[in-house]
């Protein structure tokens, strides 16, 4: 079974920022585990590969698997496992599944992760709920996994909502219900049977019940928290809905999406309106199904929508004018066809720049690919004006800006994003004033 949403590395790592949860208790329950490692047996129809079990570890070689039977979870709306492991090598390309529930259908989850020596970003933590994908984290963040080193993976579930931590640290707080199954939990069993996997040590696996209340130190409480909301093919970075009545705003984008996001979000809500964030892009055939359902998922108010800088690809040579032209009215039409009630709104891609000429230098001109912006952003003003959906200027905005773009040809800084949370600020709010 495959998992269904496929995002860009440096995409994944946007949804890593919905992590804050509700725990707040300030001790752990002193409750014994339903299913522990160190005294229950491993069971022979649970295993499969050669297990080695000394001292209260299990030793993990060459795909070697084993399962907590499902009976330890009584409550799958309540529960908590942690898992302990450490790694005795580096496996490129590999992956590690340290907890998988689930069934052939769509349901369940499991909290997995995968080497490669770099770049960084490429090595990630991934979590699935009912069979969707969610990313947060690293193990040791941009730096190589230690080896022999422990580390503790995660889940607590609370009235079917699940948070996932890394020792201690939140990487992913869902915000839709865990579907429940009768699978037991394996560890070291991979979604991909094809997958490589490497040799692992686990040295504890607790399984508590209902009545335990898992505590990280790490973990503040957000007076706005946020977390994640997905489906098959999309996933959108979500507040909690404490005034439903509020106004609701929809951003999809890539990581320019990314920048501004940190000051618009706090904007909005300062002006009591919920934002949504998707963070994705077209690069070839547009997912109508998904981000037709994804825009359906809320009764938005307003969307805010871009796709360019990850199309830089698209020259005249590789992508004709017309397949431009179609696969823009084919990701507009999701929003408007999803969200009809929304006011829509077209965020030009913004300019391409030069590199830093030096680390303290600004940069004072446009890059190599610029022209292909400028072409996306013509193509795309014509299908908007087509559609009747409004076009936000960000490329003229920080076109005469270029002082403040990171000097990685792509990438702003902060004051070039409040600017673009300034200019959408105004158009969205005029538009809220108006509904209102």
């Amino acid at each position: 079974m495959k998992y269904t949403l496929n995002l860009h590395p440096i995409f994944r790592l946007a949804i890593t920022a919905c992590a804050a949860s509700f725990i707040s208790t300030s001790a752990v329950a002193d409750d014994l585990p339903l299913w522990d490692l160190s005294r229950n047996e491993i069971l022979p129809t649970l295993r499969s590969g050669a297990i080695e079990k000394m001292d209260g570890a299990v030793k993990l070689r060459d795909g070697a698997t084993f399962a907590v039977p499902p009976e330890a979870f009584p409550d799958q709306a309540n529960f908590t496992v942690q898992v302990t492991l450490s790694l005795d090598a580096l496996v490129q390309d590999a992956v590690f599944t340290a907890m998988r529930k689930q069934s052939e259908q769509d349901d369940g989850f499991s909290f997995f992760f995968n080497y490669r020596d770099n770049p960084y970003y490429s090595r990630q933590v991934n979590s699935a709920v009912n069979n969707i994908l969610m990313t947060g984290g690293s193990l040791n963040g941009r730096l190589e996994p230690k080896l022999d080193t422990p580390y503790t993976l995660t889940i607590s579930v609370r009235k079917g909502f699940a948070t996932f931590y890394l020792d201690d640290i939140p990487c992913k707080t869902c915000f839709m219900e865990l579907i429940p199954n009768a699978e037991p939990m394996w560890i070291g069993r991979n979604a991909n049977p094809k997958a490589k996997t490497m040799p692992v040590t686990i040295r504890d696996v607790k399984v508590f019940g209902p009545s335990f209340s898992y505590v990280s130190k790490r973990e503040s409480k957000p007076e706005f928290p946020r977390g994640a909301v997905a489906g098959k093919g999309w996933a959108l970075d979500v507040p909690k809905l404490d005034h439903p009545e509020w106004p609701k705003v929809l951003i999809y984008g890539d990581s320019i999406s990314m920048g501004y996001s940190g000051s618009f979000i706090p904007e909005m809500l300062k002006q009591k309106v919920y934002v949504f964030h998707c963070v994705h892009f077209v690069g070839g055939d547009v997912p109508e199904a998904a981000l037709t359902e994804m825009a359906a998922r809320y009764k938005f108010d307003a969307v805010v929508f871009n796709n360019g800088l990850h199309s830089l690809s698209w020259t005249p040579d590789k992508v004709s004018d017309a397949v431009v032209l179609e696969r823009m009215q084919k990701l507009t039409r999701c929003f408007k066809k999803g969200a009809p009630q929304a006011k829509t709104y077209y965020l030009l891609t913004t300019p391409h720049t030069a590199a830093k000429s030096a680390p303290d230098k600004p940069v004072t001109g446009l890059g190599d690919k610029n022209d292909v912006v400028i072409r996306l952003n013509t193509l795309s003003s014509r299908v908007m004006k087509d559609e009747g959906i409004e076009v936000i200027d960000a490329y003229a905005l920080l076109a005469s800006h270029l002082e403040l773009a990171a000097g990685d040809n792509f990438h702003w800084q902060g004051p070039a994003y409040k600017l673009l949370t300034q200019e959408i600020s105004k158009r969205v709010m005029s538009t809220l004033d108006q509904n209102k």
